[in-house]
């Protein structure tokens, strides 16, 4: 197991409640990209907070990861990509703080919640603490209940409220997707980005608890990142590609040594001597038979079995037309014999 260094949530205690646009803005990015690969494998963490969000060590120290999918689901098949239904009443998974207000009011979550904490865990960052944090419960009332009712009457624009409105986008578009729909990640990242634009701030990995510009030797970083290039690609790159084209040849070499046609059948044959004492069991030019080596043709092997078979078959057929013959004229010379008798 990779180790990693202090979570999000860390960092922010020992900046005293306070991370700059920049900083913010970069982290999202990156969050974002994180959410969009995970959605993409057909999971949902259900778990978005600052704690779970942790940065790299050494030369990996500008790298945001994802951990904790201890509460993760699975949103719809892997196979099919059926989505899962949406039904209602159901107890509430994550941490209240940052829940989307659909899952607060006992909604099955799929997508648009994990992308609906984010924005908030961002105005967290920007704000130091968010409006329903420290809410006086009396006793027999429902925590959660009173945080879903503070979540939905602030609106959007009073959350995000100082700061760039690219937030009150982000807000108001993760509050309004439908539970199936797929999400623009494109436009959440682009919002990010169009406010380091705005700041004149540029994407170079310098978060606020980092002390000296870093000297990034992450080409695939600073190509994806620094030159604010936004589409995520999700393919195999370097050792996992070249580790998937080899397992592929192996297939494919595998099927080559096997040569069997789609619509014929398979029988496995025993490796004993049962193959040649049993004339009755039938066999296909194609069957194959599995030992160590992997799969062989012994359509050969079975065929001179079958040969020598016919032949110890041929030869006793032939011993017993020969003893019936002479059985019959055996009866005959007695049945003449006593007639004449």
């Amino acid at each position: 197991m990779e180790l990693l260094g202090k979570s999000l949530e860390d960092i922010f205690q020992l900046q005293q409640k306070k991370f700059s646009i920049k900083t913010v803005c970069m982290v999202g990015i990156q969050i974002i990209d994180r959410l969009e690969f995970i959605h993409n494998k057909n999971i949902i963490h259900r778990d978005i907070k600052p704690d779970n969000f942790v940065i790299g060590i050494e030369n990996k120290s500008h790298i945001v990861y994802v951990l904790d999918f201890g509460l993760s689901k699975k949103f719809r098949s892997s196979r099919t990509h059926q989505h899962i239904k949406y039904t209602v009443n159901k107890k509430l998974t994550g941490t209240a703080r940052y829940a989307s207000i659909n899952a607060l009011k006992g909604c099955e979550q799929s997508r648009r919640d994990d992308l609906e904490a984010i924005g908030y865990v961002l105005m967290y960052f920007l704000r130091g603490s968010l409006p329903w944090q420290g809410l006086h419960v009396h006793k027999g009332e429902d925590r959660y209940k009173k945080i879903l009712q503070k979540k939905r009457s602030t609106s959007a624009e009073e959350l995000c409220k100082g700061f760039p409105k690219e937030f009150v986008d982000y807000i108001n578009y993760t509050r309004n997707l439908e539970f199936e729909t797929d999400p623009d990640y494109n436009y959440l990242r682009n919002l990010l980005v169009n406010v380091l634009q705005h700041e004149n701030c540029k994407f170079d990995f310098w978060y606020d608890w980092v002390k000296e510009k870093p000297n990034i030797t992450d080409q695939i970083a600073v190509e994806r990142y620094i030159n604010n290039n936004t589409n995520i690609s999700l393919e195999l790159k370097g050792d996992d590609k070249k580790e998937k084209e080899g397992e592929t040849k192996d297939n494919e070499n595998e099927n080559e040594n096997i040569n069997l046609p789609k619509n014929n059948s398979v029988n496995t044959i025993n490796t004993g001597n049962n193959i040649n004492n049993d004339p009755d069991v039938s066999r296909n030019s194609t069957d194959v038979r599995q030992n160590n080596s992997g799969f062989i043709n012994v359509s050969t092997e079975l065929n001179n079995t079958n040969e020598s078979v016919g032949k110890t078959v041929n030869s006793a057929d032939k011993k017993n037309n020969k003893k019936s013959k002479e059985s019959k004229k055996k009866d005959k010379k007695e049945k003449s014999k006593c007639l004449i008798w």
